[in-house]
């Protein structure tokens, strides 16, 4: 008990010195290659303005939106997918834990498949007496190895793709979209 009240005041104190290391009196925006330092509290200028409105990063009023990142008292916001990037991580590997059940479903298909359709390829006059020849028990879906195969591959390489996209989105779009 003694460590995880240990643990969350060390935790609270840590977050505290973070909010305290970023407070805002000045924001920065940038459009194009201009960037615009202003408060709050004063009377921007139209170029301030147009540059605020046009960056969805901030609030009309010229405060962050999201999260921003500091730098002493000046701060910068930052897009939703910078400050959020817990979604599309948790949704990639959703998805590359699909593409791996598919995959894992494709090879006991395609085991079944073979063990039924090549390696019991036992011929009626081969078998001893009495002896009746090797069924592999198969659903109907299985039967079909367009179904039983080839769907569950195209989703589980479909699935993995999506992942890998859904990763590395976060990156590409503020790459983008010119955020550190």
């Amino acid at each position: 008990m003694k460590t995880f009240l240990w643990t969350a005041i060390t935790l609270t104190e840590i977050l505290s010195r973070a909010a305290a290391q970023c407070r805002c009196s000045r924001y920065l925006c940038r459009s194009g290659e201009n960037e615009y330092s202003y408060t709050i509290e004063e009377m921007p200028s139209q170029e301030i303005i147009q540059c605020i409105l046009s960056n969805k990063a901030y609030n009309p009023r010229g405060d962050c939106r999201y999260c921003s990142s500091c730098d002493g008292s000046l701060c910068t916001c930052q897009t939703s997918g910078t400050c959020e990037s817990f979604l599309p991580r948790a949704a990639a590997v959703v998805c590359f834990a699909l593409g791996l059940l598919l995959l894992v479903i494709t090879v006991r298909s395609t085991w079944k498949w073979a063990q039924r359709t090549v390696l019991v390829r036992v011929r009626p006059d081969e078998l001893p007496e009495n002896q009746v020849r090797p069924e592999v028990p198969m659903k109907v879906w299985e039967r079909n190895p367009r179904v039983s195969v080839l769907l569950p591959c195209v989703g589980a390489v479909l699935f993995l793709i999506v992942g890998v996209v859904v990763w590395v989105s976060p990156d590409l779009i503020n790459q983008s979209q010119g955020s550190p």
